[in-house]
């Protein structure tokens, strides 16, 4: 699905319902709604992904997007090289299972955003995101990403390909 047909959807509530996956999603899609409809900036992207990997039945996925179009193919490739360098278990510590539009670089286990150092290796490049997230053992299939800044932070969520696929 194109990414400006998903952010058409998104006017409404039941627009992020219908992208949303997992059982614990309950009043999710309103709060989502409320952050993206009074974001400043806000958007739908295509995702790069940067590494991906499996362990003990998990898959894990260093992805990227860019805020300003189309991704470099240049800096995807140089944040890719950069991904390869992180070991398995800071991927690990470092994922997240996205279930909402949720706060970037914030991690249940550190609140401290500058421990996050794959997220980090973005930051030379003006509106890029790059983002670890818990995936499926079959790969990455996070193919969008919905993006929204409201208040000066970003929050993002991954869209799971099924959900596009319907």
């Amino acid at each position: 699905m194109d990414p400006n047909q998903v952010a058409g959807t998104l006017a409404e509530p039941g627009g992020f319902a219908a992208l949303m996956t997992g059982m614990f999603k309950s009043g999710k899609a309103k709060k989502a709604h409320a952050i993206y409809s009074g974001a400043q900036r806000k958007g739908v992207h295509r995702t790069a992904e940067l590494r991906y990997a499996t362990h003990e039945g998990l898959g894990y996925a260093i992805m990227a997007f860019s805020t300003d179009g189309a991704l470099d193919h240049d800096v995807r490739d140089r944040l890719a090289r950069q991904a390869e360098r992180f070991p398995l278990g800071t991927i690990r510590y470092e994922s997240w299972s996205y279930s909402t539009l949720e706060p970037w670089g914030w991690h249940p286990r550190s609140y401290d955003p500058s421990d996050h150092t794959i997220d980090s290796i973005a930051d030379p490049y003006d509106g890029v995101i790059v983002y670890t997230a818990v995936v499926g053992t079959k790969g990455a299939d996070r193919p969008l990403a919905i993006h929204a800044n409201k208040d000066g932070k970003d929050y993002i969520y991954p869209v799971p390909g099924k959900a596009l696929r319907g």
